[in-house]
């Protein structure tokens, strides 16, 4: 999904984006098919998304042939998401807040999650996978940088922190790499990445 297509249907459904939900759309190809390859996906996954805004990040998760089920806060989105994919049979729309559906279903240890997180939101998500004794086997997901470097620090840093010990106690990381922020809109005031994690 180009930046021009996301503001034609920002405009289209006459939406403004809200700072406190944490809304700055990827829209960087490139970056998106690298988010999709580091997911390593096959058509016998269940991926959680949460978050998926217009969808470009679903729309790759979605051609893998994996299942996808998407949960939207903003019920602004859910028109959007449902006419651009209610016809691909591997596509689950829920609304609601995605966290609070982590709490409800416990079981995600045959799951991925694979997501643009919401930055307001992406630690008490990250923290609440790791606590769970069934976790996803894998997350690859897009967040702040800064959290990115706490999650992957090295003990005795002053990065290292009670993130660091919650996930590296559940999970290695596997990869992780920056995108600028101009692959964003808008274009986000922090620097930002992309972390996977085992």
């Amino acid at each position: 999904m180009k930046f021009s297509e996301i503001k034609e249907i920002l405009n289209r459904y006459n939406i403004r984006l809200t700072r406190s939900l944490g809304q700055n759309f990827l829209h960087d190809a490139n970056q998106l098919e690298k988010i999709a390859a580091n997911a390593q996906l096959s058509p016998s996954d269940q991926i959680l998304e949460i978050g998926p805004g217009l969808g470009p990040l679903t729309e790759l998760l979605l051609h893998s042939g994996a299942h996808v089920l998407a949960v939207e806060i903003d019920t602004r989105f859910i028109p959007i998401l449902q006419d651009r994919f209610s016809e691909q049979p591997n596509f689950e729309l829920r609304g609601g807040d995605g966290l609070e559906l982590m709490k409800q279903h416990q079981d995600w240890s045959q799951w991925k999650l694979v997501a643009n997180l919401p930055y307001s939101v992406a630690s008490p998500i990250l923290v609440e996978a790791a606590l769970n004794p069934n976790c996803f086997k894998r997350m690859t997901v897009t967040l702040q940088w800064e959290v990115i470097d706490r999650i992957a620090a090295p003990v005795d840093t002053p990065e290292y922190g009670l993130l660091s010990l919650i996930l590296q106690l559940r999970y290695k990381t596997i990869n992780r790499f920056k995108i600028k922020s101009g692959a964003f809109f808008p274009a986000p005031e922090v620097d930002s990445g992309v972390i996977s994690l085992e």
